[in-house]
C-alpha cells in the first residue's frame, strides 16, 4: 500500500520501491541511533533531517502539485495532509529542543549548524519537485473572459459531504452522504436553509449509499449496492419502493419521472455501461456502444454524468480523458468531442493489492473534475493549465471552461478565486447564479 501511495506523487512516481525501502531502513537505522547514548546526537540530527525532508514533501504537494496523493498508510493513514503538516513540524520541534538538550557544541553556533542541517534536505525536496512543475500544463489558449458580477453569497453548511440534489429555479435541493434521508433546501434569497426528512414506506434493506434526486416536484432515493430505488413527490416527503431489486448500479440519474440513466459494471466484461430504466414497466436497456474503454484499467470511464433537461440530453464526462461524450435520453445519436486541451488519451497504470483492491499507480490530473449546463451553455471544472496561464493563477483559482451544449464547440473559460485551494466537489447553474460545492461552503455567483 504505501508503494502504491508513493507511486501516486508527482515526485518519486518511478522511483516508488526504492523509496519505500530506503524510508524504512532510514527510519529504523534512525530509531536504532537513538536507543544508544553513543549515538543519540548524531540520531538527533538525523531525525531532524528526515523530518525535515518528510515536511518540506508535504509543504510542496499541499501548495504546488496539481493532484495530491493518497496520505501515509499505518497510524497517520486517517491525517489529512495539513493535519499531517503540523504533525510533521512538532516533531521537527522535538528534534531541535532533543538536539539542545543532548549537545556539547557551543550553544551559540547550534542554530546555525540546526539550519544547515534542515537546508540540505528541504532544498533536495523542492529540487527533485521543481522538474514536475508544469506537469498539468497544455499546449492550448484559453480565451478568458469575465463572465460573472461582483456580488457572490456564501452559506457556511454544517457538514461536509453535502452534494447537488436538484434544483427548481433558484431552490437548491442538496443531500448528505452521511444522513442520507435528509433534504435540505436553500430559497431563493439564499439566506437559509430548511431541512426536512424523507420517510419511506419500509425500511427492509440494508442501506449502503443513498442518494437523493430531485427534478422538481418528483424525487428518488436510491442506493443501487443494495440495490432499490424509492419514489415521491414534492412536497410529500414519502418515497415509495418500485419494486426495482435486481439492477445494481453506481449513479442513478433522474430523466423524467420514472426514468432514469445508469452506470454499472458488467460482471461478464468487468466494463462500465450506461443504461437505461424505467421503473413503472421495471424494465431497463443497457448500451454497450457509449462508453468505451480505451486501456484495461478500470479507471478508464471513471467519470460524471450531466443532464440536460432543457435539449434532452445526456453528457458523460470521462474524468481522465479530454472528451465529452453527449447522447439522446433513449442513448442513441452518441456524439463524441474532444474538450479543449486535446489531450486524447492517458495512460493509466494501476496494481492489484493482496487484499484485492485495485489502485492507481500514478495519480492522473482531473481533466473534467466537475460540471453542469444551463441556457445552452456546458460548463466544466478543468485541471489543466494552458500555455497562456501563470502557475500563480492557477494555483489561487479554478478555471471554467464553457462549451456551446448542442454543438460542444469551445466558447470561453473563466476563473473563480480559490485562495482556500478546497477543491470543488460540485457546480450547479441556473439561469442566474452560478453554485458553487467546495469544502463545507456552498457560494453563489452571479452571471452579467
Amino acid at each position: 500500500m504505501f508503494q502504491v501511495q508513493l507511486a501516486q506523487s508527482p515526485m518519486f512516481g518511478q522511483y516508488s520501491n526504492i523509496v519505500s525501502y530506503l524510508t524504512i531502513a532510514s527510519e529504523s537505522i534512525v530509531v536504532l541511533m537513538l536507543l544508544f547514548k553513543r549515538f543519540r546526537l548524531t540520531g538527533l540530527y538525523a531525525s531532524l533531517g528526515l523530518m525535515t525532508a518528510f515536511t518540506a514533501y508535504i509543504y510542496v504537494i499541499i501548495n504546488y502539485s496539481d493532484s495530491i496523493p493518497c496520505s501515509c498508510g499505518g497510524v497517520l493513514e486517517n491525517m489529512d495532509w495539513n493535519t499531517h503538516l503540523i504533525f510533521n513540524l512538532v516533531c521537527v520541534a522535538a528534534s531541535i529542543i532533543g538536539i539542545y538538550g543532548a549537545s556539547t557544541f557551543n550553544k551559540n553556533k547550534l542554530p546555525v549548524f540546526i539550519a544547515g542541517v534542515m537546508a540540505l534536505p528541504a532544498l533536495f525536496i523542492f529540487s527533485m519537485f521543481y522538474p514536475h512543475i508544469d506537469d498539468s500544463k497544455g499546449l492550448f489558449k484559453r480565451n478568458l473572459i469575465s463572465p460573472l458580477t461582483q456580488e457572490q453569497k456564501t452559506i457556511l453548511l454544517p457538514a461536509h459531504s453535502y452534494y447537488f440534489a436538484g434544483h427548481h429555479g433558484d431552490s437548491i435541493f442538496l443531500g448528505h452522504h452521511k444522513t442520507p434521508l435528509l433534504l435540505s433546501t436553500i430559497v431563493p434569497d439564499f439566506k437559509s436553509v430548511k431541512v426536512d426528512t424523507i420517510r419511506l414506506n419500509n425500511y427492509k434493506y440494508d442501506f449502503i449509499s443513498v442518494t437523493i434526486n430531485v427534478l422538481y416536484p418528483y424525487f428518488s432515493v436510491s442506493d443501487g449496492k443494495v440495490p432499490v430505488v424509492f419514489e415521491g413527490k414534492l412536497p410529500s416527503l414519502t418515497a415509495y419502493d418500485t419494486g426495482i431489486d435486481r439492477l445494481y448500479f453506481s449513479r442513478l440519474y433522474m430523466l423524467a419521472p420514472h426514468q432514469y440513466v445508469f452506470k454499472t459494471m458488467l460482471v461478464k466484461t468487468k466494463e462500465s455501461e450506461l443504461g437505461i430504466l424505467n421503473t413503472s414497466s421495471k424494465e431497463y436497456l443497457i448500451n454497450p456502444d457509449v462508453l468505451q474503454t480505451k486501456s484495461n484499467s478500470v479507471f478508464d470511464t471513471d467519470g460524471n454524468i450531466v443532464i440536460d433537461h432543457e435539449q434532452k440530453h445526456i453528457f458523460y464526462l470521462p474524468l481522465y480523458r479530454s472528451q465529452i461524450i453527449s447522447t439522446d435520453f433513449k442513448l442513441e445519436n452518441i456524439q463524441r468531442k474532444n474538450t479543449l486541451d486535446s489531450l486524447s488519451h492517458i495512460e493509466l497504470e494501476t496494481k492489484t493489492l493482496e487484499n484485492g483492491q485495485t489502485k492507481l499507480l500514478k495519480s492522473p490530473p482531473e481533466i473534467n473534475r466537475a460540471q453542469t449546463v444551463a441556457n445552452g451553455k456546458f460548463y466544466n471544472v478543468s485541471r489543466m493549465r494552458g500555455k497562456n496561464e501563470s502557475y500563480r493563477d492557477f494555483r489561487k483559482n479554478d478555471i471554467i471552461d464553457v462549451y456551446g451544449a448542442s454543438s460542444m464547440r469551445y466558447l470561453h473559460s473563466f476563473y473563480l478565486k480559490n485562495d482556500e485551494k478546497v477543491k470543488i466537489r460540485s457546480i450547479l447553474s441556473t439561469k442566474h447564479y452560478l453554485y458553487v460545492l467546495a469544502g463545507n461552503k456552498i457560494t453563489r455567483y452571479k452571471y452579467k
